[in-house]
């Protein structure tokens, strides 16, 4: 009896076993269907949220390239036209925002699963002109764009393309002589040797293909290569995209600064970019593009560039380190060939009577109040000037300029301080004009508005050759405003402090001057400037920081 009850015992031993292998089992397929149900889900949401970042993204693009669209609706329906293309998954766009800010808001869909991430854009105005930067500089000279340290508060511009020629034999570069045989070796050419081609069949080595020297340094100038400067920064150079350290003098005559909204909160921008067609930056030191983004401040300014766009790099001990900019720094120029430096020696076609003029300053001379040899203008001493229907200018012994229209000046220009008393007194200048120059400019004062710049007062200084700030003895600390445009070069020798645009092939600067862009400029500018046209493009532009996921 006792062996059988054994017996039964160790059935139901082995039946409960059984039933608890049968619990674990179940647990385990259970476990394995819900882990196999988050891993579903999970993946349909990854889907998802995939979807909606490639809808925002594809928002973020169509946007940028339909900056002429300002309605929510139509901006909304343009990007869920494309959410198609994306398969069985689909994403939808909502765009809500008033003026000139919208929020873009993509919502991913999958099989089984929703995500939603949402972007802030602005919509902005380009003017494509070259006087939308605080310094645009042309073909160069000697392998570089801007030679020396300089601190930017703005956009800057460098072509580097090199000076227009004659292609006589259509290679596509510039060939500077007939072909000969250099008998003695000498790298020159010696009457006697004999020539192995000759253009115009004189019989002696000539130039063969004429090219404009548009720098003025006598020399042929190709496009910078990519080994060669655009611009060195060392020392305290740097670039800015606000106002910071801006004295009072000038702060006091220009417009407040755009706001806009980075990283959260609101900031003083300049809406500065960098763009560099041929030639590499150089950084070293602790120079940099930008600055490192902080919050706060009294004001709140933006310290990051917007934008970089440089062909061929950066150099230097500090390279892309030092680089600030909201698009990082591999972006190369996007402009194509759209901005050319314009050269006051091509010939110029007027567009309002239809005459074309061997050069631009024939025009200028031709629609312009004209004086005969040099000009110097003096706090202390009194010019008289003139007028005609064209232009007029003025100076009195305070050093009160009135200038308005077009003024042409077949010698030099000189803006000299005064002497005494009137050592200190500044040039102030009202109403809008321009003065121009056949040979070169020498400002050695301080020049300012004498209401608010642009909007009110506005000058410009042109020379047909180069211009010299502060250049002269006991010339330093200056104080300027205006657009400035040399056809060879600007040198810059002090700290100045410079309100404004400048525009030339070559810039030759020293001691870290501080120049300032006034955006308002491009819409005020002095009559009769060359390359003053604009073509105004909008984009909208993602704002930095304002990316997000909502679920």
């Amino acid at each position: 009896m006792l062996r059988n009850n054994q017996k039964g015992s160790a059935l139901i031993a082995s039946l409960l076993i059984l039933i608890l292998l049968s619990f674990i089992g179940i647990a385990g397929i259970l476990t394995s269907s819900r882990d196999m149900d988050i891993s579903q889900n999970l993946k349909e949401r990854n889907n998802a949220f995939y979807t909606a970042e490639a809808g925002l993204e594809l928002a973020m693009g169509l946007a940028k390239n339909n900056g002429q669209i300002t309605t929510n609706d139509s901006l909304r329906d343009l990007i869920n036209g494309y959410s198609s293309s994306l398969g069985y998954d689909t994403f939808r766009v909502v765009v809500t925002g008033v003026g000139q800010f919208k929020t873009l808001t993509s919502t991913g869909y999958a099989s089984d699963g929703k995500a939603a991430i949402e972007v802030q854009v602005r919509r902005k105005r380009n003017p494509l002109n070259i006087w939308n930067n605080v310094m645009f500089a042309g073909v160069g000279q000697q392998g570089k764009g801007i030679q020396g340290n300089v601190s930017y508060h703005g956009s800057v511009h460098i072509l580097g393309d090199g000076e227009p020629f004659t292609d006589g034999n259509g290679n596509g570069t510039w060939d500077p002589d007939d072909g000969y045989t250099d008998t003695n070796g000498d790298g020159l050419w010696q009457p006697g040797e004999p020539l192995t081609s000759d253009a115009n069949g004189n019989g002696l080595w000539d130039p063969q293909e004429l090219f404009t020297d548009d720098n003025g340094n006598g020399l042929y100038d190709d496009a910078l290569l990519a080994t060669e400067l655009a611009t060195d920064f060392s020392g305290t150079a740097q670039m800015y995209n606000n106002y910071s350290g801006m004295n009072a003098t000038l702060s006091s005559r220009v417009p407040s600064l755009d706001m806009t909204v980075f990283n959260g909160e609101n900031v003083y921008t300049l809406d500065a970019e960098l763009r560099v067609k041929h030639g590499y930056v150089s950084l070293d030191g602790t120079s940099g593009i930008g600055e490192q983004d902080v919050a706060g401040g009294s004001p709140a300014v933006k310290e990051t560039f917007d934008g970089t766009y440089v062909s061929d790099g950066f150099g230097g001990n500090g390279g892309t380190d030092n680089v600030y900019s909201d698009n990082g720094y591999s972006d190369v120029y996007d402009l194509g060939n759209e901005l050319s430096f314009p050269s006051m020696n091509l010939p110029y076609y007027d567009q309002s009577s239809g005459v074309t003029y061997n050069n631009y300053t024939d025009y200028l001379s031709s629609h312009a109040f004209v004086i005969n040899g040099d000009v110097t203008l003096k706090p202390g001493v009194t010019y008289s000037g003139g007028s005609n229907s064209y232009g007029s200018i003025t100076l009195d012994d305070n050093g009160n300029l009135s200038i308005s229209g077009m003024v042409y000046v077949t010698g030099n220009i000189h803006i000299e301080a005064g002497s005494g008393s009137k050592k200190s007194t500044p040039i102030t200048y009202d109403g809008r004009g321009t003065l121009s120059s056949f040979g070169d400019t020498y400002i050695n004062t301080h020049v300012l508005s004498k209401d608010q710049f642009p909007t009110n007062d506005v000058i410009g200084f042109l020379s047909n050759k180069n211009m010299y700030i502060g250049t002269g003895s006991g010339a330093s600390q200056l104080n300027l405003m205006g657009a400035f445009f040399a056809q060879n070069k600007i040198v810059n020798e002090k700290q100045n402090q410079i309100a404004g645009s400048m525009v030339s092939n070559f810039f030759d600067c020293k001691n870290v001057p501080d120049f300032f862009q006034v955006p308002s400029l491009i819409d005020n500018l002095p009559p009769g400037m060359p390359g003053g046209g604009s073509t105004f493009t909008y984009t909208y532009k993602r704002l930095p920081g304002t990316w997000r996921e909502l679920y």
